[in-house]
C-alpha cells in the first residue's frame, strides 16, 4: 500500500501516538472500515496487544542496527515492525498465519510511512533456510495456548541453527510462555527471563524470553 494520503490528526480518537510511532486502536474509524470489508482476523489479531510496547523498549537499548532484519513473528496489525522499520530504518519481515491481519498492517504502515516485507506463515512453516538471513526474531503475546509451547521451541531450535542472534518473546504471564521458557532453560539455550515495565502508553508489565546465539 501507498504510504501517502491518509493523514491521522495528532491527539484524533481512538488513537495511540507513543515510541515515534502512530498506532490504532479498535474504534476508529479505518479500522471499523476494514471491518466492514470483511477483513476479520480469526486467531486474536483483532486489536494492538501490549506486550510489543516492552519488546520496542528492549530493541531501544539494543540499539538495532540499520543493516540487520528483523522478523516480527505472529506480527498482528503489526506494531512491533511499525516502530522497528521507522525506529531504527533496518529491513522487517512480519510474519502471520492470518491473511486477514495484513491489511491492517498496510494501514498502519500506510500512517507511519514505512515499508514493511509480508509472509503468511505458520510458525511451523518457517524454515531453517527461511530464517538464515535474520538477525532478530521477535514476538509479542504469541504464546497464548499450550500446543504453541512445543511449537515455538521448535521455532527457536531452527532459528539458532539458522544464525538468529537474538530471540525474544514477550508475553504477560500466561502459563505455556513460562512452559516456553522452562523448555528453554533445560535445553541448555543462552536464554533468561527478565521482567520489563513501562508507563506508556499506559502501565503496562510483562516478561520477556531473551535467547542469544
Amino acid at each position: 500500500m501507498s504510504a501517502s494520503g491518509l493523514v491521522i490528526r495528532a491527539g484524533e480518537p481512538h488513537t495511540i501516538r507513543t515510541r515515534g510511532i502512530t498506532l490504532l486502536r479498535s474504534g476508529h474509524r479505518e479500522i471499523r472500515r476494514l471491518k466492514r470489508a470483511n477483513h476479520t482476523p480469526s486467531i486474536h489479531g483483532n486489536k494492538v496487544w501490549n506486550s510489543s510496547f516492552l519488546i520496542m523498549d528492549h530493541l531501544t537499548r539494543q540499539k538495532v542496527q540499520a543493516d540487520q532484519h528483523l522478523l516480527d513473528i505472529g506480527c498482528g496489525w503489526g506494531p512491533l515492525s511499525i516502530f522497528a522499520a521507522k525506529r531504527f530504518g533496518c529491513t522487517v519481515t512480519a510474519v502471520d498465519a492470518d491473511e486477514d491481519v495484513f491489511p491492517y498492517l498496510d494501514l498502519h504502515a500506510q500512517i507511519n510511512k514505512v515499508e514493511i516485507q509480508q509472509k503468511q506463515a505458520r510458525f511451523e512453516k518457517l524454515t531453517q533456510s527461511m530464517l538464515s538471513d535474520v538477525n532478530i526474531m521477535a514476538g509479542a503475546d504469541i504464546c497464548f495456548w499450550d500446543e504453541l509451547t512445543p511449537v515455538l521451541f521448535k521455532l527457536i531450535r531452527r532459528g539458532l541453527k539458522a544464525g538468529v542472534k537474538e530471540i525474544i518473546i514477550a508475553d504477560p504471564g500466561r502459563s505455556p510462555f513460562y512452559a516456553l521458557a522452562e523448555r528453554c532453560e533445560k535445553a541448555g539455550l543462552n536464554s533468561r527471563v527478565v521482567e520489563r515495565r513501562t508507563k506508556t502508553p499506559k502501565v503496562l508489565s510483562a516478561d520477556l524470553l531473551i535467547i542469544n546465539n
